[in-house]
């Protein structure tokens, strides 16, 4: 094409119009034939012979060919595997005609572009950096291994396996759910000679922890698409002295609230405040949550997590707009525990006859046979656990259940030659009230319960408690 005088660069935005040819003028459908009856155009005489009226604009021509330039540099590289690649501990697993490096430690499987000895390089001392100096026998260990797992879908010792495996995950998921060790599985499992369905000590565990870490993603997840969510928290300490913190968070899925356990940490050393909020906050930062979506924090009331120089002092300089609950039943509980001095010594005195009893197995015994005797149907009486909500209530009525009134009160008033009645009444008011009570507390408890339900439940309470002091 003859390249004409330069032309003056118009303006910007008439870039269109230049590069738009003259339209032709309209015609009638009728003087075109190959419209109406679908036959191909003529074609476009060459570009030397365009007319006067077609005269390329030399703008247009610099732009069509830059986009071709560009189509070209950008059309995808296939890289191929070498093996050379194994020194970086990496081998090739085929997807779609295109070779993918896989490493030989973890597994995972890279891009097609990574196929490069400085990426392959670069993942190895990042990702295994112990490693880094090990030759290329170590490698090839590594990749008989891998090769002998077929971790590939595509492979036949996968799609022979696979259901063996799933298997294998649940019953692990079912060792978890029902708290049970894991290695009741070979105990039990094993004999049966499953050849198929690996149930050992170590792939249960390992299994159990995998689908732990699952879950905990998956709770993350949905914090993190949730706009705001809260926490809470308590402190606890086992029968191995190990004390524990356990978190639970309540987010928004799909427009409802959702209620999910977060983690359990051990506290090794302290207690504090700071000891606390150092676990919760290295959480965060290690899952990717946000300190500015979280707006509530529930405690026990506890002064390590109380809110004036507890942990949720602490939360506060990270949220400002954060708002700290007391659990109020756990509040509910604590005012329950708060008796009059006739109620109290009555109660005391019926902890000491259950103490008394279970103290001994000869006492124990002998207990339940004389309820035996009596037709009762229970003969075992509970001990009492101060920090156990329900304990009380669950101590009275164990005692009250039995068809002879109030056994175990026999038993504690033996040198006396009868039971006084009044203390029959007393015993018997105990029962009822706490009865009530953990009733309450129940009701209060589970998923889905939100602070309107509770103002609901405790207006009802108070409402008939009214009505009970009118009638007593």
């Amino acid at each position: 094409i003859p390249n004409p005088t330069p032309e003056p660069v118009p303006p910007a935005g008439a870039l269109t119009s230049l590069c738009t040819p003259t339209p032709a003028p309209a015609q009638s459908p009728l003087s075109h034939p190959e419209l109406i009856s679908g036959s191909t155009p003529e074609p476009v005489p060459p570009s030397g012979a365009l007319s006067p009226s077609h005269t390329p604009n030399p703008n247009f021509m610099s732009i069509h060919c830059l986009s071709e330039i560009m189509a070209t540099t950008g059309r995808n590289v296939k890289r191929k595997y070498s093996k050379d690649y194994i020194k970086f501990g990496f081998t090739c697993q085929e997807k779609e005609g295109m070779d993918l490096p896989q490493c030989v430690i973890c597994f995972k499987v890279l891009g097609n572009d990574s196929m490069k000895p400085a990426k392959l390089k670069l993942h190895l001392e990042k990702c295994h950096p112990k490693l880094f100096q090990k030759d290329e026998d170590y490698f090839e260990q590594r990749l008989s291994g891998l090769k002998r797992q077929r971790l590939d879908s595509t492979g036949a010792c996968y799609k022979n396996t696979s259901s063996a495996v799933t298997a294998s995950y649940i019953v692990a998921y079912k060792v978890a759910q029902a708290k049970k060790p894991h290695t009741i599985v070979e105990q039990l499992v094993l004999p049966c000679k499953l050849n198929d369905i690996s149930v050992s000590n170590d792939t249960i565990s390992r299994w159990i922890n995998e689908i732990s870490q699952n879950i905990n993603e998956q709770v993350v997840d949905e914090i993190k698409k949730s706009p705001l969510f809260a926490i809470q928290l308590d402190e606890s300490t086992d029968i191995a002295l190990c004390s524990q913190l356990l978190v639970f968070a309540r987010y928004m899925v799909e427009g409802d609230f959702k209620d999910e356990f977060l983690f359990c940490k051990t506290l090794d050393t302290s207690t504090k405040a700071q000891d606390v909020m150092e676990i919760v906050n290295n959480f965060f930062e290690v899952h990717g949550l946000d300190w500015a979506n979280l707006v509530g924090v529930t405690t026990d009331g506890a002064p390590v997590l109380g809110s004036r120089s507890g942990f949720q002092t602490s939360v506060k300089q990270h949220a400002p707009m954060v708002t700290g609950v007391h659990c109020f039943i756990h509040r509910e509980a604590i005012a329950s525990k708060t008796l009059p001095d006739q109620l109290n010594a009555v109660f005391k005195g019926l902890v000491k006859v259950v103490n008394y009893i279970r103290s001994s197995a000869l006492k124990t015994r002998l207990f339940k046979r004389f309820c035996q005797d009596m037709g009762s149907d229970f003969d075992v009486l509970l001990f009492y656990t101060s920090v156990r909500w329900l304990s009380a209530g669950n101590v009275l009525v164990a005692g009250s259940d039995h068809p002879c009134g109030a056994s175990c009160w026999f038993l504690r008033e033996l040198a006396r030659p009868a039971l006084e009645r009044p203390l029959q009444a007393k015993f018997a008011y105990l029962v009822d009230i706490f009865g009530i009570l953990n009733k309450l507390n129940l009701r209060l408890q589970g998923k889905g319960a939100n602070l309107f339900s509770h103002q609901c439940i405790i207006k009802a309470f108070l409402d008939k408690l009214e009505f009970w002091i009118v009638r007593v």
